[in-house]
């Protein structure tokens, strides 16, 4: 398994954003821009189970999400691998993850679920 650095946790614990990939019932790539965040060993987002995303994730698991520096998007990591998802504290996470980016609570903070996504492979482009 791969792990993330200290800088990839940095920017996953500031106001940054990641691109998240998953595969349809189809086989055709989906990507959404999202909040990001880690718990110190996988990269974690928040969806809903409604979403594109929460379906082809309980579908298929495998993941890639890239995620970049803000103050300088040429900085960026890639991470691939597996999905783990939770509805349990997903309310709570997703109002973390604005009041972080927004400053104030999530709008509609139901049916969340929580992705965490298991390093297998990370790609670094941090220079």
């Amino acid at each position: 398994m791969a792990e993330l650095s200290e800088r990839h946790q940095e920017l996953l614990k500031g106001k940054n954003f990641g691109v998240v990939a998953t595969v349809g019932d189809d086989g055709r790539p989906q990507t959404s821009v999202v909040w990001v965040d880690t718990d110190g060993e996988n990269v974690v987002f928040n969806t809903t189970n409604k979403r594109a995303k929460g379906r082809n994730l309980r579908a298929n698991p495998i993941v890639s999400i890239s995620v970049w520096d803000n103050g300088d998007p040429y900085s960026y990591f890639e991470v691939q691998g597996p999905a783990e998802l939770t509805e349990e504290g997903a309310a709570e996470h997703i109002n973390d993850l604005s009041r972080r980016y927004e400053g104030k609570d999530f709008h509609t903070p139901v049916d969340r679920v929580i992705v965490r996504v298991r390093p297998r492979r990370v790609l670094d482009h941090m220079e």
